[in-house]
């Protein structure tokens, strides 16, 4: 098993003292609602997001990308299984402190050194090679992408343009380490720049085939995850899952081809039909309805839940040293539930992303 990001034994007992005040001003921006911002930044580590999951299908619609996770074989052995191990390594970059931050864009980097080669079948002829700058961007570009899209449908709140400007700029901040040094490794400076970008590489970039047809098709045939399920359970809870999963695939489908942008609805191939809008109107009520009722705890990933709860805390701080010392002990106590927390997430990756020589029956990290 790899370990990726050790334990932080730097503190002796002190308080993380990465405050993330650099990242948090951007959620302070003049014309942002202190409300909409606290509510983005839960946003990012709430299981609703899910729903729109098919969003980050635009990322295969790119032929390199396409051919490279169809030479793994991976991708195909148990999607569930894939979404839940990217879910888990996203909440370092999403919740961890600087060094974390950085230690998970490095070890990204060095493990996809290997990802390159040429596609087969469709793709035959295709050379990808993962830390392509244009390739690596484009993946964590999906990725914000599909956060500030799934946003106003998850939560109820519409962006202003300084909102949407300073939501962009919090997750750069948050992603920054993933850059490369070539210019094209970069992220867009602004949320223009970056919709410019999009806009550009949806229209001239990317293009249908048929892995991406293939895979949102299955999101209706949903494999049963078995990475945090113990095998003894498996047997029995497979018939609860194979009566449920067209059900969850289908408002996966229908919520993400919604929010998507319409050029990659196309290249996907579903139609979107009046019976959708009617369906999307009674989900995003529901996702709206649960966002508001359910407890922070449950809403939010545990590791975001306790920064945030540290955050707030320090927020709270004034002159005396009876405030001190309490921020000082939720500080630790909470900085240390996400050691454990790191360590727990960190031992569900892969010790390599390259292409097997052969099927493994394994789950791929992403």
């Amino acid at each position: 098993m790899t370990h990726v990001l050790p334990r932080d034994t730097t503190h002796d007992g002190e308080p993380n003292r990465d405050t993330h005040e650099e990242g948090l001003a951007f959620l302070r921006a003049t014309g942002t609602r202190p409300r909409v911002m606290d509510a983005f930044r839960k946003h990012l580590g709430s299981p609703l997001t899910g729903v729109f999951g098919g969003v980050l299908f635009d990322e295969v619609a790119l032929l390199p990308v396409a051919a490279s996770v169809d030479r793994s074989g991976r991708f195909r052995q148990n999607f569930t299984d894939r979404g839940i191990r990217s879910a888990l390594s996203a909440m370092s970059l999403l919740a961890g402190n600087q060094q974390q931050r950085a230690d998970t864009a490095q070890w990204l980097k060095e493990r996809h050194r290997d990802v390159r080669g040429t596609g087969v079948g469709e793709y035959a002829g295709i050379r990808y090679s993962a830390l392509d700058p244009e390739l690596w961007i484009w993946i964590a570009a999906s990725a914000m992408n599909a956060t500030l899209e799934a946003f106003p449908y998850c939560t109820g709140y519409s962006m202003n343009p300084a909102e949407k400007e300073a939501a962009y700029q919090y997750q750069r901040y948050l992603f920054k380490d993933l850059e490369l040094p070539s210019a094209k490794g970069k992220f867009p400076e602004t949320y223009a720049a970056f919709v410019e970008y999009y806009d550009d590489m949806v229209s001239n970039k990317l293009q249908s085939n048929g892995f991406l047809r293939e895979q949102f098709a299955g999101l209706m045939r949903l494999p049963l995850p078995t990475l945090l399920l113990p095998a003894a359970m498996r047997p029995a809870l497979l018939p609860l899952w194979l009566a449920i999963r067209p059900i969850a695939g289908r408002v996966i489908q229908v919520c993400s081809a919604k929010a998507m942008h319409p050029e990659i609805r196309e290249m996907i191939g579903f139609r979107l039909k009046p019976r959708h809008n009617v369906e999307f109107a009674l989900y995003t009520r529901l996702l709206q309805l649960v966002w508001r009722v359910t407890p922070e705890r449950l809403l939010i990933e545990p590791m975001l839940y306790n920064t945030i709860r540290i955050d707030d805390a320090r927020a709270q701080l004034n002159r005396s040293g009876t405030a001190q010392r309490k921020y000082e002990k939720i500080s630790r106590t909470l900085t240390r539930r996400n050691e454990r927390l790191a360590d727990f997430y960190h031992g569900y990756r892969l010790d390599s992303f390259a292409a097997p020589e052969r099927p493994t029956g394994t789950c791929p990290f992403g």
